[in-house]
């Protein structure tokens, strides 16, 4: 988990506690470890948020303590909005969700006049022009890609014709009538393009391929002659790639 999200999960466990919770326990409903956990309250601490406690003693939210509302101009609210409906049109039925539950994670962190003006958005997104049907899950794909596994792919091309494959997963794209897992294809030794509904079946092999993604995608966007700045989401990451 990213350490962002873990930082307001732990603010949220100590939301729910009554009383002083131990840090084994907050550590485990985390899935980290002690001194992960432990680095993580001192970042709270010194950010402001009035975690009383030690190691070894516990831990308590002071009661009253509340994280400050955030705020956002109208054209962020929309564009929060309009993402939102996206991925939750046009994603995979998993990736929906989890846009739905994202989106109901920052209206409660907004004002109230801002969570209203998020409900109330006129930005919709039409309807995928066909449903979503594949036969692998693409959270299998997504959590190869995350954790730079080779994948062993059986897989039909446009005229039905199975081919067995082994590619370095370094990207999904999604398209109005099909979803694309893009790799390096040790087959034919270059980057390749498979529709995610014309994958029969994905194994992901114990093994981490040799090269990291963040390069293989800079290759191929070289490659392709597409703006690297496509795929990078702040102007802050823009100035750091």
């Amino acid at each position: 988990m990213a350490r962002a999200p873990r930082l307001f999960d732990l603010l949220h466990l100590l939301h729910r506690q009554s009383g002083v919770v131990s840090g084994r326990h907050l550590a485990e409903q985390l899935g980290i470890s002690l001194r992960t956990l432990y680095r993580d309250i001192a970042t709270l601490q010194a950010m402001g948020a009035d975690v009383q406690g030690a190691a070894g003693v516990g831990y308590r939210l002071r009661p009253g303590f509340v994280l400050p509302p955030l705020r956002f101009p109208i054209e962020e609210v929309e564009a929060l909005v309009l993402g939102a409906r996206w991925v939750a049109e046009r994603a995979d039925p998993a990736m929906g969700q989890a846009a739905r539950s994202a989106a109901t994670r920052i209206m409660r962190a907004m004002t109230a006049e801002q969570a209203d003006a998020m409900r109330d958005t006129a930005l919709f997104i039409a309807s995928r022009a066909e449903p979503y049907e594949a036969a692998v899950a693409p959270a299998s794909l997504r959590a190869a890609i995350r954790a730079e596994r080779r994948l062993s792919l059986l897989y039909r091309d446009g005229e039905g014709q199975a081919s067995e494959r082994i590619i370095w997963p370094i990207a999904i794209a999604l398209f109005d009538r099909a979803d694309v897992l893009l790799g390096w294809c040790e087959l034919r030794g270059a980057y390749r393009t498979f529709r995610i509904d014309r994958i029969v079946t994905a194994r992901t092999l114990p093994e981490r391929y040799p090269r990291r993604r963040a390069v293989l995608l800079r290759e191929w966007c070289e490659a392709e002659g597409i703006p690297q700045e496509r795929f990078l989401l702040t102007e802050t990451d823009a100035a750091v790639g």
